[in-house]
């Protein structure tokens, strides 16, 4: 008999995720920012594309750590100043790879959710 597969919760796998790209960047990656700027703490998680696209939704490459007011920022920026930051961070290649996963459609089956939830614990 099969084992019933335990419903993952993806806002769990949202919150380990968070936690896991802030930890992995430690500071606001906001390229200008000044030494003042390190103060200002309150990292938040930003995603280039959008978490609506679950495609992406928990890809390490379209995320990156910037502190409340660089995010606010940046997130009306995504065809300027955001996009030049992430092709510098990745390059022309892994940035169309990444923009190429973020126009492939994905239905998560609870088996590679599970095993999300085990990669970013909340």
């Amino acid at each position: 008999m099969k084992k019933p597969v335990k419903k993952v919760k993806e806002k769990d796998i949202d919150t380990g995720f968070s936690l896991f790209i802030r930890q992995r960047d430690k500071t606001c990656q906001f390229p200008l920012r000044s030494p003042e700027d390190y103060h200002l703490g309150n990292l938040q998680n930003s995603h280039f594309f959008s978490r609506s696209a679950r495609s992406v939704r928990w890809d390490e490459d379209n995320c990156d750590s910037f502190c409340a007011r660089h995010h606010q920022f940046l997130e009306g920026r995504k065809n300027a100043e955001y996009t030049d930051f992430k092709l510098n961070q990745l390059g022309v290649f892994k940035f169309a790879t990444l923009k190429k996963r973020y126009y492939s459609l994905k239905h998560w089956k609870q088996e590679e959710l599970g095993e999300l939830s085990k990669k970013y614990p909340k």
